[in-house]
């Protein structure tokens, strides 16, 4: 009875440097493109996706053609596909597919918790079923079934639920096990995990006064726990981030990246980070002048974070230059004072979701945090604005 998961997550797809040239989506369209030769490879039965598909809640028309352009050529090599909703992921616009995918490929895009899930499906290789709110997957080949909860990203504001009442909820939700007969039991989320370590432009949120979910409030009988969010491969129990698929930023510079393979047969079981190969790197280089950057450009075809270390206010025309003398290789620059560092005094609210840009809003005006129902309502607005808009 052998199962084989490949997981990733965090593919951030869309994803623009507004401040350079940098062209990310090449890059992207590699990465994708190997990810779809691992799984032919490797022979996962279940390829998992754990959030963070795109970038934004309204991606640019090519990010979601290369999206279901590659989980179209993961199912031909035989794969079942399973991809939720991250904190970047637009609930709504995942859901637009699923009349042309429920019931006719083994293909399951997890949107909504509250989404009520329908049409059974069936294939020479897969028969899946939903079964009080666990995927029930039989896997024909090796007379397996496993059971799947999957968790798209668990906001107060998603959930309409915030404090305790949230945290008591995603706890029970995290606790319910199987009430039927599986051989491997499988979770897969998006969230920040206690003890995880933070590394680039992910966002912390809230629970119950807590930065942070912590390994308990999984069930443990689950064998596997799959989880997006966190961009730096890492594994807490049996609870595994896959990271992000590229160097998103400065922090994550000098990370491995790839994706992971988690393979199971009867009561052994293994994980492994499979690195992706051939992909363009990402450095840092560091100076104490805007002038020094423009008169030491590298001469290679590397890809470059630019750091300048100096508190002059330099001319926009010289920046402008540093931009064209590095071309499509400079990804992202920024200035430092001297007495600074990379986490301290520098805030990119780019970087942030819209709860964390009010927080930060509200700490920068009133030097305090705000109140957990004001946010709530501040979400509960936003939400409103945006369906009112779309």
């Amino acid at each position: 009875m052998s199962l084989k998961i490949l997981h990733t997550s965090d593919w951030h797809l869309g994803r623009c440097f507004r401040e350079t040239r940098f062209d990310l989506f090449p890059v992207q369209r590699l990465i994708l493109n190997e990810i779809v030769n691992i799984v032919e490879h490797r022979g996962p039965q279940i390829v998992i996706i754990a959030g963070d598909i795109f970038d934004t809640y309204n991606p640019p028309f090519d990010a979601e053609y290369q999206f279901y352009e590659t989980i179209i050529r993961i199912v031909e090599k035989g794969s079942l596909v399973v991809a939720i909703a991250g904190n970047h992921d637009s609930p709504d616009k995942l859901s637009i597919g699923q009349p042309l995918i429920r019931g006719k490929h083994p293909i399951l895009i997890v949107n909504s918790l509250s989404e009520g899930f329908v049409r059974d499906y069936e294939d020479d290789r897969f028969i899946i079923s939903v079964e009080e709110g666990f995927f029930k997957i039989r896997i024909k080949d090796e007379s397996v079934t496993v059971a799947l909860k999957a968790v798209p990203y668990p906001s107060e504001a998603r959930l309409s639920l915030s404090g305790e009442e949230f945290a008591e909820a995603l706890k029970k939700n995290f606790q319910t096990e199987p009430q039927f007969t599986c051989d491997y039991f499988v979770i897969a989320s998006h969230l920040f995990l206690s003890g995880a370590i933070k590394s680039g432009s992910e966002r912390i949120f809230q629970i119950g006064g807590a930065d942070s979910i912590p390994l308990e409030y999984f069930s443990q009988r689950a064998d596997y726990i799959a989880l997006g969010h966190l961009h730096k491969y890492q594994c807490i129990g049996n609870a595994t981030y896959s990271g992000s698929i590229y160097t998103f930023d400065m922090g994550e510079i000098g990370q491995n990246k790839g994706v992971c393979l988690w393979e199971a047969n009867n009561s052994e079981r293994k994980i492994q980070l499979i690195d992706f190969t051939g992909i363009p790197q990402i450095s840092k280089l560091e100076f104490p002048a805007l002038e020094e950057a423009i008169n030491n450009v590298p001469d290679d075809e590397s890809y470059y974070y630019v750091v300048i270390r100096s508190s002059v206010n330099y001319r926009p025309d010289l920046i402008e230059k540093m931009i064209k003398a590095y071309g499509d290789r400079l990804v992202n620059w920024r200035f430092e004072s001297m007495e600074s560092s990379e986490e301290q005094g520098f805030i990119d609210i780019t970087e942030m979701d819209e709860d964390e840009r009010f927080r930060e809003y509200y700490r920068f005006k009133n030097q305090s945090e705000p109140d957990e129902d004001l946010v709530k309502l501040f979400l509960e607005c936003l939400e409103e604005a945006r369906n009112v808009t779309n």
